[in-house]
């Protein structure tokens, strides 16, 4: 892309910002038109229907392109399942692990062209998917089944596939999160993570990034967690010039983007200022940072990116070569062919979304359990168990599968007491079989305390909802099934295994160890 452009246009080329509604505000248009800010990230909070998102970034790229003079890096979190920002219309692929679960990449493969196609109809060129992180600890709070298993070669076959799949559709698949958040206890929206182990106890985690960076990923995203035996100025990996630059793209080889991850997240807004962490962060070889909620603050970063270059804190050779990657990443993006609007949701989409579902099932635990005439579905509601999570809330388990299958229903709070487990035993009497929802049961202990209860009188079926981690606190006389996600596709593929139209062919893909 041959261009002169403004140090004002090219600074803002670097920064991606994000808006509060369905259409342009003024304030975003103003940051646009005066700091040529040039990408933009979207999250639910800007997508009410696929009509709408696709006049949004039809209008994005029309502003940016009139006020900068390049095209717009129009980003989102479209991973699947839990992390999902589309609107229903759309089509919603199952989540990483899901996809983990049915152990064949094709599968992978055909989750990451059907999420390409339809996001490239809709006018979004980057895809802030797959996670290569390798969810080798249960407790982690923010990846779980966003990862595709806890084997780093599976991760990274697996991650692979979808890559290939989105960005033959023509859109940027970016892996995240560098150098791995795979074995943290802790969010880094909520807090500032810390890892101990020096370099070879990272390569487990490592592998998938090299494998991605080898197969061909146009772009990675960084982590904000602390490394303090490997980087020893207490800095996060997106401020590290060892892991940004050194190991991923000396040693990697890397050659795409480099994302930060938000950089209003807690652990980098609290413990160093967003904008301070800006400049940091490009310093360290970051190309584009990601201030996704406050467009003050882009603001803010833009001139601090400034002021940076021309005092020289910011080395105008490592800046301008960082632009020219950007100005060609958008080229190649723009040369891409358009989908079509009409694929967006497609019955063809539907219908093959849901055979991914399907083979998605995965029992776990095979004992006993006939559903009978009469049985009683008992679930929480669907609460944010992460702010990362984007679940269809208006979906409810009992009701749903009830209605879906036959029987009766009671929701239960995401914790119950012996008062309401005491409840639900009195109504289970009436009742064929009880099949359980859990959600995250192995961090809410009542809903395990439920599941155990009832199967001292009556056959169950326990259903994990979310992480499979649940399924390793209940007693083995329960029939378990993993399904990795709370949303309606997942409802109906349970109903019709329940009704013996298909059957669990999906097989674990991480280990469960009773805690």
């Amino acid at each position: 892309m041959d261009l002169e452009l403004s140090l004002a246009c090219r600074i803002g080329q670097h920064l991606m910002c994000g808006l509060p509604g369905y259409t342009l505000d003024d304030a975003f248009r103003e940051a646009v038109r005066n700091y040529k800010i040039s990408n933009v990230i979207l999250f639910s909070r800007n997508i009410r229907d696929k009509e709408q998102l696709y006049t949004l970034c039809a209008d994005i790229q029309e502003l940016v392109q009139d006020e900068c003079g390049v095209p717009a890096l129009i980003g989102i979190d479209q991973e699947g399942g839990m992390v999902s920002r589309l609107s229903s219309d759309c089509t919603i692929v199952p989540s990483a692990m899901a996809i983990g679960a049915t152990g064949d990449e094709r599968c992978a493969l055909r989750a990451g062209i059907l999420t390409g196609r339809e996001l490239s109809a809709l006018g979004v060129n980057v895809d802030f998917a797959p996670s290569l992180d390798m969810n080798s600890n249960p407790l982690n709070p923010v990846i779980g089944v966003r990862s595709y298993g806890d084997d780093p070669e599976v991760v990274s076959r697996f991650a692979r596939s979808m890559t290939e799949g989105l960005q033959s559709q023509g859109v940027m698949a970016v892996g995240k999160h560098f150098p791995g958040h795979g074995d943290t206890h802790q969010d880094s929206h909520l807090v500032l993570p810390s890892l101990e182990g020096d370099l070879s106890d990272l390569q487990n985690h490592i592998l998938p990034f090299s494998e991605a960076v080898r197969g061909g990923i146009q772009g990675i995203m960084s982590s904000h967690i602390l490394f303090p035996d490997i980087e020893k100025a207490t800095i996060p990996a997106t401020m590290s010039p060892f892991f940004m630059t050194e190991l991923l793209k000396d040693t990697l080889g890397f050659k795409g983007l480099v994302f930060s991850d938000c950089m209003e997240m807690f652990a980098i807004a609290k413990h160093f200022g967003t904008v301070e962490g800006t400049v940091a962060a490009l310093k360290a070889g970051v190309d584009v940072v990601l201030i996704s909620h406050t467009i003050s603050l882009g603001i803010a970063a833009a001139k601090a990116i400034g002021e940076a270059l021309g005092n020289g804190s910011l080395p105008s050779e490592l800046f301008a070569v960082s632009t020219e990657r950007i100005l060609l990443a958008k080229e190649m993006l723009l040369e891409a062919e358009r989908k079509p609007f009409s694929v967006v949701g497609s019955a063809m989409h539907k219908k093959e979304n849901q055979r991914l579902y399907d083979q998605s099932l995965t029992l776990v635990q095979d004992a006993p359990f006939c559903l009978g005439d009469n049985p009683l579905f008992v679930g929480v509601t669907c609460f944010q168990a992460t702010v990362v999570s984007s679940e269809e809330h208006e979906v409810v388990f009992a009701p749903d599968m009830a209605h879906l299958v036959g029987g009766s229903s009671l929701v239960v709070s995401e914790n119950p007491d012996e008062k309401e487990i005491q409840k639900v035993l009195s109504q289970a009497n009436k009742c064929s079989s009880v099949v359980v929802g859990t959600y995250n049961g192995h961090q809410y202990s009542g809903q395990i305390a439920l599941a155990n209860a009832l199967v001292k009188e009556h056959q169950v079926l326990t259903v994990a909802l979310r992480n499979p981690y649940d399924l390793a606190l209940l007693d083995t006389s329960i029939r378990s099934i993993a399904v990795y996600a709370y949303n309606r596709d997942v409802l109906i593929a349970l109903a019709r295994l329940l009704k013996g139209e298909i059957s669990c062919t999906g097989v674990l893909p991480v280990h469960l160890v009773k805690s």
